[in-house]
C-alpha cells in the first residue's frame, strides 16, 4: 500500500546499497585471500573418456596435459578445482570494489552538494516552491499533507472508558496510550481509528477503524496497526480472528503492510516489544 502516487522519485538508498556491497565484497576479498595462501599448487584439467569423467592436475606449464588423478584423491581436485574458482572471485571482487568505490565518492559529492533530482526543491524560495509539484516531496512536506487529511473516527460510547495520550488523542485503553506515545516519541506519524474501506466476503463494502494507520515517511508506506488486547476471551479472539480474515481478503498481511500486537490478562503488553517492532517497520535502519 505505497501512498507516493504523485511523486516521480522513491526512497534513495543508494548510498546504503553500495555501502552494503562493498562491505559484503570487502569481507569477501579477505576470506579468499586467507584461503588462497593454504591452496595447492596447480590448475585442473577435465576430460571425457567413454563416459567416463577424468582430472588431470597441471603442476607446470609446459606439462599441458597434466597428471591424472585417481578416484580415491578426489579431495586434491576439488581443492584445486576451488582454488582457481576463488582466485576468479578474488579478481572479479576486486575490480567491482574499485568501481563502486569511485562511484560512491562522486555520488556522495553530490549529495553533499543537494546535487540530487530530488533536493532541487530545497534549494528553491518558499514562493517559488508554492508553485511547483517536485519529484518527491521532502519529508517534512509530505508528512504534513499526509496529516492534514480530515476524516472522521469511530466516536466513543458513553459508557466506554476513554484514555488521552500527551497529544491530546482519545483512546480507548492503556494499551492504545503506550503505542500511541511510542510512535509520537519515535516520530512516527499515525492517525487513529482512520476509516477504511473493505470488501467483506460476501461482496458487500463495509467501513472498519483500525487502531492505528501508520506512515513509514522514508518509503512512503502506510501500515495498519492492530492491538488485539483480549486475547483470553473466547468471543474476542473469534472475532480476531474473523477480523484479519478480513484483511487478508483485502490484502493486508503481517509483516508486509498490518502489524499485529496482543496481549491477555497474564501477557501484558511489552513497551520494548512496542518499540522493536515501531523500528522494525516504521523506522527502516538504513546506514
Amino acid at each position: 500500500m505505497q501512498c507516493s502516487e504523485n511523486e516521480l522519485i522513491s526512497e534513495n538508498t543508494i548510498v546504503f546499497q553500495i555501502k552494503r556491497r562493498l562491505f559484503e565484497l570487502k569481507n569477501l576479498f579477505e576470506q579468499k585471500a586467507k584461503s588462497l595462501k593454504n591452496a595447492p599448487e596447480g590448475s585442473l584439467r577435465i576430460s571425457k573418456s567413454n563416459g567416463v569423467v577424468q582430472y588431470y592436475i597441471r603442476s607446470v606449464p609446459r606439462n599441458r596435459r597434466g597428471n591424472y588423478i585417481h578416484a580415491e584423491n578426489k579431495k586434491i581436485v576439488k581443492q584445486i578445482a576451488q582454488k582457481v574458482y576463488d582466485e576468479k572471485v578474488l579478481q572479479a571482487a576486486h575490480k567491482e570494489i574499485k568501481i563502486l568505490e569511485r562511484i560512491l565518492r562522486q555520488y556522495e559529492q553530490l549529495e553533499e552538494n543537494n546535487s540530487l533530482a530530488e533536493n532541487i526543491f530545497q534549494k528553491l524560495n518558499p514562493q517559488r516552491q508554492s508553485l511547483i509539484r517536485p519529484v518527491r516531496f521532502p519529508d517534512n512536506l509530505f508528512v504534513a499533507q499526509w496529516q492534514k487529511e480530515a476524516y472522521e473516527s469511530k466516536g466513543f460510547s458513553e459508557n466506554s472508558p476513554v484514555y488521552y495520550t500527551s497529544r491530546g488523542d482519545k483512546v480507548r485503553s492503556k494499551s492504545e496510550v503506550i503505542i500511541a506515545e511510542t510512535l509520537s516519541r519515535m516520530d512516527v506519524p499515525y492517525r487513529y481509528e482512520f476509516p477504511l474501506q473493505l470488501n467483506s466476503e460476501d461482496g458487500r463494502c463495509i467501513t472498519i477503524h483500525p487502531d492505528f494507520f501508520c506512515l513509514n515517511v522514508k518509503n512512503r508506506k502506510e501500515f495498519i496497526w492492530e492491538h488485539f488486547g483480549m486475547m483470553d476471551d473466547s468471543d474476542y479472539s473469534i472475532n480476531t480472528v474473523r477480523k484479519l480474515q478480513l484483511y487478508a481478503q483485502n490484502g493486508f498481511f503481517p509483516g508486509k503492510n498490518l502489524i499485529i500486537t496482543t496481549e491477555t490478562v497474564y501477557q501484558p503488553i511489552s513497551i520494548k516489544i512496542i518499540e522493536k517492532i515501531a523500528r522494525e517497520f516504521l523506522l527502516p535502519a538504513l546506514c
